[in-house]
């Protein structure tokens, strides 16, 4: 044997990672090396949650281990190429039930890395816990988007539009994309726009989204402004007004709001759909005509919800919800 060969041999042996403060169980069996971070674990604790590491430690042993296998105090040795701060974070929630708790409030990049990896390793339950997160934050339903404030599990932060685009395109998960383009589209045009062009995902990937993204917000906002504005129109039907003035409360409106551009900072339209009981008192219609104004809107809105996924390309969303985990069914079970 060569001095060249022995040399190589020696190399695989070398210890070029530094072992976790936070993940090293010194009755761990194999320890797991990402970047220059080593994490001891449990294999068996492993297998029970990641179908590819079961599968891994399954495979028959030979009966005479190789002598170029890596280890470390009789440790199997796996070097991955994921980040050593995703794995940290995956390993912790598979170790800690406190860390990632279902229902929990949770970091985005916890979220992020256990759906990563989740997928990656084929944790189904875990890449489940971090998808009705990420569910929460940008939802399927309009009523939990109108309290999502309140009620999303992920806090928000900066440009994280950006990230869930990236993340939900990288783990194909679809269900989050229409209430992420909706958001989008209430972000001034350019902006969305270099956002988009600075996608990291692949240039054939990051046209098709700016693409979905352009045709869906044209087909959004036409649509939006033909539904809050349905009771402008002269053949809008108002059979219970009691108010003599309404009918021209209603054309001096028109008049004033139907030229205001769609790129205005609020324009008409919007406030109405943002607000429409507000906005049926503010132009003074008789208290029936309030109600059917806002009844109006309101119905559009929920018309045009079911209808987002379309605008963008995308499955309904009852294909996008079984899809990703997030069953029909769910909303029975919770009544």
């Amino acid at each position: 044997m060569g001095a060249d060969e022995l040399d190589a041999r020696k190399s695989v042996h070398v210890v070029d990672y530094t072992p976790s403060t936070e993940v090293w169980y010194s009755d761990g069996s194999v320890v797991l090396v990402a970047e220059k971070t080593a994490f001891r674990v449990h294999g068996t604790i492993l297998a029970t949650h990641c179908e590819i590491f079961k599968d891994m430690f399954a495979m028959p042993q030979p009966v005479t281990p190789d002598p170029n296998a890596e280890t470390y105090e009789g440790c199997q040795v796996l070097r991955l190429q994921d980040s050593s701060t995703d794995l940290k974070h995956f390993l912790k929630t598979i170790y800690d039930f406190t860390y990632f708790r279902p229902g929990s409030k949770t970091k985005f990049p916890i979220v992020a890395a256990v759906l990563r990896l989740g997928t990656k390793y084929d944790a189904p339950a875990l890449r489940q816990r971090a998808v009705d997160h990420l569910s929460t934050a940008y939802p399927f339903s309009l009523e939990e988007w109108g309290r999502r404030a309140s009620k999303r599990l992920v806090p928000p932060f900066e440009n994280e539009l950006a990230a869930y685009i990236e993340l939900a395109i990288e783990t194909d998960i679809r269900v989050v994309l229409p209430a992420l383009y909706y958001a989008a589209s209430r972000v001034p045009l350019p902006d969305v726009l270099t956002m988009l062009h600075n996608l990291a995902v692949a240039p054939g990937v990051q046209w098709d989204v700016c693409r979905a993204f352009l045709v869906g917000r044209e087909k959004l906002l036409l649509a939006e402004q033909a539904s809050a504005l349905a009771f402008l129109q002269p053949d809008f039907p108002r059979s219970d007004c009691r108010g003599g003035s309404c009918r021209q409360r209603i054309d001096e409106t028109a008049k004033k709001t139907l030229p205001k551009p769609v790129s205005d900072p609020e324009p008409f339209y919007r406030w109405c759909m943002d607000k429409p009981d507000e906005m049926a008192k503010n132009i003074a219609l008789c208290e029936s005509c309030q109600g059917t104004v806002a009844t109006s809107i309101k119905n559009g809105k929920q018309k045009l919800w079911e209808q987002l996924p379309d605008f963008f390309g995308l499955p309904g969303w009852d294909t996008l919800r079984a899809r990703d985990g997030l069953d029909v069914n769910d909303d029975q079970d919770s009544a």
